[in-house]
Parts: C-alpha cells; sequence; structure tokens
C-alpha cells in the first residue's frame, strides 16, 4: 500500500492556527449609534492622532509663524511712529517682504488643511479596518493623493457654497447677518446639499479612485445609508464652524490675559520676548488645533464608508508588500522626507523675509 507523500523533509506542516487571521469586517454602525462609534474610534487612534498633529502644527509654524512675528513687530512699531511716517514704511519696502509672509501663510495653512483631511482619513480608515497604518506611511499616502483631495475639495465645495450663499441671503433679510442664522443655514446646506457628497474624500484616500469616480460611488453610498450620509454632512460642517466660533474666543481670552499681565505692544524687551515666545506657541497649538478638528469632522464619514463598502485599498501603497504602482511619486520604499523640498523651500523664504522685514523696521 503507498503512503501518502508527506511535506518536503526537514519542513513541519503548516498548522492552521499558525497562518495570520485576516481582520475581521468592519461592522455597518447603525445610524443611532455612528457618532458614539467614531468617538470611539478616535479614543482608539489618540496616539496616532497626536503625533500627526504635531507635524501639521510644525507645518503651520514654520509657514505663518514668520507672518505672525513680522505682524507683532509691525504693532510695536507704529506706536512710536506718526501716521504719515507709518504710511511711508508700510508702502515702502516692508509692504513687499511683508506680502511674501502673508502669502506663505496662506499657502501654508491650505497645505496644512488638505494634510489634515487625507491624513486623518487614513489613519482612521486603517485603524477601523483593523489594518492600521503608521503616522508616516498616513502621510506618504497624503502626498499620493494631495492633488485629488483638492480637486474633490472643489467638486464638494462649489454646490455646497452656492447653496450656502442663497440660504444665507434668504436667512439675511428675515434675521439679519447673525452667527446663530449662519449656523443653522450652515446645517440645512449640509444636509441637503453635503450629504450626497459626504463620502468623496474617503472615496480618494481609502478607494483610491479619482474625485469624479468617488463623486459617482459617493452618491451610491449616500443611498445605502441616506440618514447616515446627513448625520456626516452635518457633523463635519458643524464641528468645522464651533472650532472656528472657539477660535475667534480663545484669541479673546489670550489678549485679555495678556491685558492682565501688563504685556502689551509698549512693554520693555522682556516683556516683548514673552509676547513673542507665547506667539510662536500659540500659531504651533493652532496648526495641532486645526489637525484635531479636521480629524473629529471626518470620523463619522470614515466609519460609515469603511462600514458600508469594507474599502481601505488605497492604504495598500503605502503598507510593506502592498500593491503600489511604481509611478508613485513617494512610494514608500523611496527617500522620505517628513517636510518636502517646496516646504523647507518656503520655510527658508519665510526666515528671510522676516529677517528683512525686522531690518526695515529697525532702519
Amino acid at each position: 500500500m503507498t503512503e501518502a507523500a508527506g511535506p518536503p523533509s526537514g519542513l513541519a506542516p503548516t498548522e492552521p492556527s499558525m497562518l495570520p487571521e485576516p481582520p475581521a469586517a468592519a461592522p455597518v454602525e447603525s445610524t443611532r449609534h455612528l457618532l458614539g462609534a467614531s468617538f470611539d474610534l478616535l479614543t482608539r487612534t489618540s496616539s496616532d492622532m497626536r503625533r500627526a498633529s504635531f507635524y501639521v502644527g510644525a507645518v503651520v509654524l514654520g509657514t505663518v509663524g514668520p507672518f505672525a512675528l513680522a505682524s507683532l513687530a509691525l504693532a510695536v512699531v507704529s506706536i512710536h511712529l506718526t501716521g504719515r511716517r507709518l504710511g511711508d514704511l508700510v508702502e515702502g519696502p516692508f509692504a513687499g517682504w511683508y506680502a511674501v509672509l502673508e502669502l506663505l501663510a496662506g499657502l501654508g495653512l491650505f497645505v496644512a488643511f488638505v494634510e489634515s483631511r487625507t491624513m486623518a482619513a487614513a489613519l482612521l480608515g486603517g485603524h477601523h479596518a483593523g489594518r492600521p497604518v503608521t503616522v508616516r506611511q498616513a502621510l506618504a499616502r497624503s502626498r499620493m493623493s494631495f492633488w485629488r483631495a483638492i480637486l474633490g475639495f472643489i467638486i464638494v465645495g462649489i454646490p455646497v457654497y452656492i447653496a450656502q450663499s442663497i440660504v444665507d441671503a434668504g436667512l439675511g433679510r428675515l434675521v439679519g447677518a447673525q452667527a446663530d442664522a449662519t449656523l443653522v443655514s450652515s446645517t440645512v446646506v449640509a444636509a441637503l446639499v453635503g450629504a450626497p457628497l459626504a463620502y468623496v474624500l474617503s472615496g480618494i484616500v481609502l478607494g483610491d479612485v479619482d474625485p469624479f469616480e468617488a463623486t459617482r460611488r459617493s452618491f451610491r453610498v449616500f443611498g445605502a445609508r441616506r440618514s447616515a450620509a446627513v448625520v456626516v454632512a452635518i457633523f463635519e460642517t458643524v464641528a468645522i464652524l464651533l472650532v472656528v466660533l472657539g477660535l475667534g474666543a480663545g484669541l479673546d481670552i489670550a489678549l485679555r490675559v495678556f491685558g492682565a499681565l501688563g504685556l502689551g505692544t509698549d512693554s520693555g524687551p522682556a516683556g516683548l520676548t514673552l509676547i513673542a515666545l507665547g506667539l510662536v506657541a500659540g500659531v504651533f497649538a493652532l496648526g495641532t488645533l486645526l489637525y484635531t478638528a479636521v480629524a473629529l469632522s471626518l470620523a463619522p464619514q470614515v466609519v460609515m464608508f469603511v462600514g458600508l463598502t469594507q474599502t481601505t485599498i488605497g492604504l495598500d501603497h503605502v503598507r510593506p508588500g502592498g500593491d503600489r504602482d511604481p509611478a508613485d511619486p513617494q512610494p514608500l520604499g523611496g527617500p522620505f522626507r517628513w517636510l518636502t523640498r517646496p516646504m523647507r523651500i518656503g520655510m527658508a523664504i519665510g526666515a528671510i523675509a522676516l529677517l528683512a522685514a525686522l531690518a526695515v523696521l529697525a532702519g
């Protein structure tokens, strides 16, 4: 009787228990429990979120910080100059350097906002699918989808902006320009117009499709659970609006604290140094808060998108051994820099422009 062939000599048979188990499918949360599941996901990813927020804070500090310091210097100098001399100074060489710093600050905030959205989507999506990625990998995925995310943001933003303008105009005639009216109108627009487009970003970052295909898929996912899409769109809008209102309140509190401590633009060298240090810390905190607010607003979108589609194929581009596209500009195995060359050039230009602006003010 012939014996069954065994495994090759020297190799033990593979035990089923030794094989890696595939991650369990992400649950499809009910609309009622969507926000609870979103906050639970944010809690599980808190350490990665903190590191990602530090990266965004560094980007904001390097691009917005020089503009903030130049503005402080201008405010200090202005109290010692007459109106005419101040006008000549502002319209002279200082104006050019100040414009450079202002442009750099605007670009830095825009890049920080886009990367906050794409990084948060990658981190949250990986954790919710049971195959988490690191902050480094999330940033690599963010850079791969950077321009597609911008186009997706425009596709979503245009109809929402048009609808928002129409609703604001109608409410303005009835109740006037009020913060409460703006919050109400934004919520209404998000529910009616933004809900079908609620999953565009997740389709780009996690679904690995172009913005137009992501828009079509967003409509299909919206049709599968319409009430959840409404919650996703409203929560994202309200979260961002509340953070913007909170920033204004926080700035007012900071000014009151400086006033209570006797610190102002007429303080001596020690006082101005403390103000400058506080300004630098505040700019960095602004960047970390920007990322945190964006991550908070995106969590329901990611939870529902991954649950309904079970799709995180876009993250395979940055996972070790994943199906990366050789045409990708920065695959995981290639050179990786936390700050890209354009970022470092921009920060260097900001430092030079700040020194030049301070030299003009001191002259």
